[in-house]
């Protein structure tokens, strides 16, 4: 292109010198030996009409006398306006233009927008003093061609060069190229682009600075425009102003293609791609999914779906937002919606609004299936097998759902005879129950051991959306061995006392053989068993007895040995004695805490001095225990003897 444009170059500028000579050597006058110059211009490229700031250089050759404080100004003439420079002033200051001499010059033109082609003459002012003082001003000329044009042809795609798009009608805010050629011969500068609206594109800006076109090379300008949704597909021709150079302006037709199109399959799932699930009548706040997937070759941006309340739904959320749905794929908007009770299973055809882009909508009907539902339970415990005395029971109730549809807002209930006593929530709220998946229901009952072995009928009561369903457990009640405390043998017990022997007859009054029995003596700080000085290792066994096994009526003697501290005071002291053992289909040991009493009594000397008579003075009462009346009484008899010893020796004195 460069190599074109220098080729056309050449000889224009052959010709500019040309004319440019000729024109110097006709500006010799009368007074040629004072005064006399020859112009020769020099431009680098081609000059169009409305471009700014060119470049033209003068070479002036001084034929006459020597000019003194010369001045060369440039002289506005069509289609030539000089432009300022040099700190605002357009002349051009020498000291000394000696004769002979040939200087360049260089002015700045901008060149009138409605100059034609052809050849114009450029004025200029040459003014200064001779050397006698005198004051000489010259207007000068050169001829210079204006042939330069600009040709600029206007095509668009949508997205980029590199990565067209497809884009339908409706769509909104799509990136557009606009391509732009310049097919003149000399360079466009100072371009713009007006861009108005025009059916069926609506442009996102107005006004566009581009900058400068070279000859021949596309140049790709960016913006953004919106299709009307009534287009039709086809090649539209937009146009649109190109403004270059100095305000030289031209309109011309953007091509613009609008080919794509959207189209859509609706489909709808409960709950989620990823967790489907189904639904039946009476259930609230389940999910709802619906599955749109584009058809079309554009993305389908801005996509939104509206769905009504129509039986046998109603939506929470009318409007779920997408988004954007690529050419070929899917997307998806969940919604929650609640489902009459009294809607029968089937399927339903739901009108719904696709809308996307800024405002294009269209209606499809998207089928929707509600699915029935049918419960089952079963009960186990846990243990299998369940004794008087059991506590913490599991009841577990195993539900499972066979039907085709989801039992929503699941509880379960339960409901015991007497005798059976629900410690756990009587009521448990399961929600949802997927179709195929059994969920376990726990409950807690306590055994009392006062309950008697036989069969109870444990109801349950299971309630869900649209139905009932009510549950007899029939739970029997095994029956265990009953150990009980029939004699306590043991001799008198004191304060101090040691090593004193208490024997325990355990007998099985049930009608299940008692294995493994274990007997555990519970102490306290007043009677404990008995652990001796020199091995007292024995104190970690000495309250253990092992009693094998107790069939029914069958009696069994425990003798344990314990001591009772000193510090201990009379009266009656329970005593606790556990009682474990094994039975036949328990999984764990049963546990019996039975009590006793040991009495402690006083020893003889405590009696002496605790018992004895009991007198009254005033409101208070006294007791003065035996040990002192003996004593009150022995010294009295002593001073009655001694009386009387007395009086017998002082009778045989008184006879002398």
């Amino acid at each position: 292109m460069k190599n074109m444009a220098s080729k056309v170059l050449t000889p224009f500028m052959l010709l500019a010198v040309i004319l440019g000579i000729l024109s110097g050597i006709t500006a010799l006058t009368s007074t040629a030996s004072i005064t006399s110059f020859i112009t020769v211009p020099h431009i680098s490229q081609l000059i169009a009409p409305g471009e700014t700031e060119v470049p033209i250089t003068l070479s002036i050759t001084n034929l006459g006398n020597t000019l003194y404080d010369v001045n060369i100004t440039p002289l506005n003439q069509y289609p030539f306006k000089p432009f300022s420079y040099y700190e605002g002033t357009q002349n051009i200051s020498i000291p000394v233009f000696q004769t002979g001499q040939t200087i360049n010059i260089t002015f700045i033109y901008n060149i009138y927008s409605n100059a034609t082609d052809g050849v114009y003459k450029l004025y200029y002012q040459v003014s200064g003093k001779l050397a006698n003082g005198s004051n000489i001003t010259k207007k000068l000329s050169t001829e210079i061609p204006i042939l330069g044009y600009v040709t600029i042809s206007a095509s668009s795609v949508w997205g980029s060069v590199s990565s067209p798009l497809l884009v339908a009608p409706g769509e909104n805010n799509a990136p557009l190229t606009i391509v732009l050629v310049n097919s003149g011969n000399v360079i466009a500068g100072n371009v713009s682009l007006v861009l108005k609206d025009h059916y069926p594109i609506k442009f996102m800006q107005n006004y566009v600075k581009v900058g400068y076109l070279p000859i021949g090379q596309p140049v790709s300008i960016p913006v953004y425009a919106s299709v009307y949704s009534n287009a039709s597909d086809g090649v539209y021709n937009i146009p649109i102003i190109v403004k270059y150079f100095n305000n030289v302006t031209e309109t011309d037709n953007l091509t613009v293609a609008i080919n794509g199109y959207v189209n859509f399959s609706v489909s709808s799932i409960w709950g989620t791609l990823q967790s489907p699930i189904t639904v039946s009548a009476g259930e609230v706040q389940v999910p709802l999914t619906f599955v749109i997937r584009n058809l079309g070759d554009v993305n389908a941006l801005n996509f939104s779906i509206i769905i009504p309340n129509e039986y046998p739904i109603v939506v929470s959320q009318r409007s779920v937002y997408v988004g954007i749905i690529p050419a070929g794929e899917e997307n998806y908007a969940t919604t929650t919606v609640n489902v009459y009770p009294n809607a029968s299973a089937g399927i339903y055809y739901i009108p719904v609004i696709l809308k996307y882009f800024s405002n294009v909508s269209m209606k499809e009907y998207v089928p929707i299936e509600i699915y029935p539902v049918n419960l089952t339970v079963n009960v186990i415990t846990i243990p299998p097998q369940v004794f008087p005395g059991y506590y913490d029971v599991r009841v577990e109730a195993i539900l499972l759902n066979y039907g085709s549809g989801i039992a929503e807002n699941v509880s379960v209930g339960i409901l015991t005879p007497a005798g059976l006593q629900v410690v756990s929530p009587n009521e448990v709220d399961l929600g949802a129950i997927p179709t195929g998946h059994p969920i376990n229901t726990t409950f807690l009952i306590n055994v009392p051991n006062s309950t008697s072995p036989g069969y109870y009928y444990v109801n349950f009561t299971i309630k869900y959306d649209g139905g009932k369903l009510i549950k007899a457990y029939k739970l029997q009640v095994y029956p265990k061995a009953d150990l009980q405390i029939v004699n306590v043998y043991y001799p008198s017990i004191n304060p101090g006392s040691s090593k004193v022997p208490i024997t325990i007859t355990i007998k099985n009054v049930g009608n299940i053989t008692a294995q493994n029995i274990k007997a555990i003596l519970g102490s306290s700080d007043v009677i404990y068993p008995h652990v001796s000085s020199s091995n007292p290792l024995m104190g970690l066994t000495a309250s253990e007895e092992y009693l094998g096994d107790l069939k029914p009526g069958q009696e069994v003697n425990i003798t344990y040995v314990v001591d009772v501290s000193s510090g201990a005071q009379v009266g009656n002291y329970s005593m606790a004695l556990t009682l474990v053992w094994n039975q036949t289909g328990s999984l764990f040991p049963f546990v019996q805490n039975d009590r006793f009493t040991v009495q402690v009594t006083p020893t003889s000397l405590d009696q002496l001095v605790n018992e004895g008579i009991t007198f009254q003075v005033g409101t208070s009462k006294y007791t003065v225990g035996w040990l002192y009346v003996i004593i009150v009484v022995i010294v009295i008899i002593l001073i009655v003897v001694i009386a009387v010893r007395l009086a017998t020796r002082r009778k045989p004195n008184a006879g002398r």
